[in-house]
């Protein structure tokens, strides 16, 4: 009984290789393409993160805001002071500011408060909100 011996064909030698250097070159191209989505991706998440911070800020100056006293006064005087900037875990820093319009010519009455809030270094507004505080009296 003959043992049939099978050997590779020598024209196939180096083959699997070029495969795979095609195969590599495919998968780049493709990395590529989704290149610009992956950088669109990061910016937004970073613009909806710091969106949602200043939210955030705002909602906690409107409720330092609505826990006054019932005074035209105490209202007025939550003008006068500058919260201090916020940093968030990123390093961005925001800078709250808020306004205060004047009192009613009655009372009761309600003062509009409007708050907004910055990147420091900053002048255009991530979030904005207005309440309305009610007042007792003037003093």
């Amino acid at each position: 009984m003959s043992t049939v011996r099978t050997t590779p064909d020598d024209g196939d030698a180096g083959f699997g290789m070029i495969e795979i250097v095609v195969s590599m070159f495919l998968l780049g191209i493709l990395a590529i393409a989704f290149l610009p989505l992956l950088v669109t991706s990061m910016t937004t998440t970073a613009t909806n993160t710091s969106f949602a911070s200043a939210s955030q800020l705002v909602g906690q100056q409107l409720d330092a805001a609505r826990a006054l006293g019932p005074t035209c006064a105490a209202v007025q005087a939550f003008d006068d002071t500058l919260p201090a900037p916020t940093t968030d875990p990123r390093g961005v820093e925001y800078q709250p500011r808020r306004a205060v319009s004047p009192c009613p010519s009655s009372f009761p009455g309600t003062v509009p408060v409007r708050v907004w809030v910055t990147e420091v270094g900053d002048t255009r507004s991530l979030s904005e909100a207005v309440t309305l505080v009610f007042v007792e009296s003037a003093a």
